[in-house]
């Protein structure tokens, strides 16, 4: 069966495995993005804000109830949460924690913005804090400040981010998150019987104009690498700094994941893990995959993070 970006890809002529959209792909996406701004235009932007888009794929076990991660997206915030799939062996559905979890940040986010604008991690805290589903998760929130070009992240567990920006001609990769883990494949995670939502990882990241953060739960990342992930990204960079379609680019890298995860002979970043933690496995790592792809959007003129503190 063809994923919807890869039935795309396969009319347009170009190998989805090598992620490389052939022009006509890419005009396909320039086409939709001339009509968003055009709208856009018509409706400016007062603050910073994200360009963003989303897709999760359950596993294929687990597709029957939306599968057991969540997300949460807002023209400021990007969240995933990735229910632990252990507490299915007591009879509780994972997913149940997970999706409550991501349904009181958006409750919390818009009546009380002011409080969690800054702060990503009292985000989680309140959101944990009220979540009264037994099970646990995961979760990462990255927090776009309106006023500044600055990034507010925390993350628990192995869900995490990546922060990209377009040099000249190429795709860099700035930042890539750290996971917080006990040992491998046990992942720190809040819930009913969990760890402490205060335990939460917090960053800080300077960004510029169009930078581009790519969330993700775990099943993205076991199951990708950083460069294959920039080789979704690059052919829809190539014309512009702008990604014309965010929907579709997550899209596209949440399909080759799912690929990737159905490989039995793939040497996947999870498979290199176990080996180093000396477990023999080799494949892709069949999971829940969840990716939400944000790009930065800076409004006016803004002193960057030196000159604050040079000032």
């Amino acid at each position: 069966m063809l994923l919807r970006g890869e039935r795309f890809a396969a009319r347009l002529g170009f190998n989805f495995l090598a992620t490389l959209p052939n022009k006509q792909l890419v005009a396909q996406a320039y086409y939709g993005a001339t009509l968003k701004r055009f709208f856009c235009a018509s409706q400016p932007h007062k603050f910073n804000y994200f360009d963003f888009g989303t897709k999760m794929i359950p596993h294929p076990d687990k597709a029957h109830k939306g599968g057991e991660d969540a997300y949460f997206v807002h023209k400021n915030v990007l969240a995933v949460a990735d229910g632990v799939g252990g507490w299915a062996e007591v009879g509780v559905d994972p997913g149940l924690y997970s999706k409550k979890l991501m349904k009181n940040m958006d409750e919390f986010v818009k009546k009380s913005w002011e409080i969690y604008k800054l702060s990503p991690r009292q985000l989680i805290i309140d959101a944990a804090e009220s979540n009264k589903e037994v099970g646990s998760s995961t979760v990462c929130v990255v927090v776009l400040d309106e006023q500044r070009p600055l990034l507010h992240t925390a993350l628990i567990g192995d869900s995490g981010y990546l922060l990209l920006r377009k040099v000249e001609n190429n795709l860099k990769v700035l930042i890539h998150s750290k996971e917080q883990q006990r040992e491998f494949n046990f992942p720190y995670q809040i819930g009913s019987e969990g760890d402490p939502p205060q335990i939460a990882d917090v960053s800080r990241h300077q960004v510029q104009n169009n930078d581009i953060i790519v969330v993700g739960t775990d099943g993205l990342f076991d199951n990708l690498d950083d460069q294959q992930i920039v080789n979704v990204l690059k052919p829809f960079l190539q014309a512009s700094d702008e990604i014309p379609d965010t929907s579709l680019v997550a899209e596209m890298i949440a399909d080759l994941a799912y690929k990737c995860s159905l490989d039995m002979k793939y040497m996947s970043p999870f498979a290199k893990k176990a080996r180093a933690a000396f477990y023999d496995f080799r494949g892709g790592k069949s999971d829940d995959i969840t990716v939400a792809v944000g790009q930065v959007k800076l409004v006016g003129r803004q002193k960057s993070l030196e000159q604050e503190n040079f000032e």
